[in-house]
């Protein structure tokens, strides 16, 4: 009988080709220790935006329910929403002959793990990432990173009314 040869699997990429150029948002990404609603509360302080808390997004990860918390502001003229998200929920996994519990971290966009939290800011916003950047003072440490939406490849969710 004849050997068969070690067979490598054919691997296939699909490239999406019909992601659009321009956005009409963009989408900022925060890396801090603190809770969200500190950090709303002190960027309502500063820019005078007016969030306020929105019914979660639910979404399935894993087969669970999971809730993400999300902050958001009035339409502006053209109808159009600054949202602050919760991009990273922990829940705890019991260990019932153990000390010890642990976490299990779900990610709204698995993409960007390294991220607490992501706003989304409309294109016609009078707030722009410099601006951010320049006049968020805070007495804690944070990160402000732009995020390269067509390196997302997960969908957006649907925010509740």
């Amino acid at each position: 009988m004849a050997k068969r040869k070690n067979q490598k699997i054919k691997k296939h990429i699909f490239k999406i080709n019909d992601l659009p150029e321009d956005f009409d948002f963009s989408l900022i990404g925060i890396q801090t220790k603190q809770p969200l609603y500190k950090l709303v509360f002190d960027f309502n302080q500063i820019f005078s935006t007016g969030f306020y808390l929105n019914k979660d997004i639910i979404v399935i990860r894993k087969n669970k329910e999971i809730a993400f918390e999300n902050y958001v502001t009035k339409e502006n003229n053209i109808g159009q929403k600054m949202y602050f998200l919760n991009n990273e929920v922990q829940i705890p996994i019991a260990h019932p002959n153990t000390l010890f519990d642990t976490l299990e971290a779900f990610y709204l966009f698995p993409e960007f793990k390294t991220l607490n939290y992501l706003m989304m800011l409309p294109n016609h916003s009078n707030i722009y990432l410099t601006h951010i950047k320049q006049n968020f003072k805070s007495d804690y440490p944070i990160n402000w990173i732009e995020v390269d939406l067509k390196k997302c490849a997960t969908a957006f969710p649907v925010f509740p009314v």
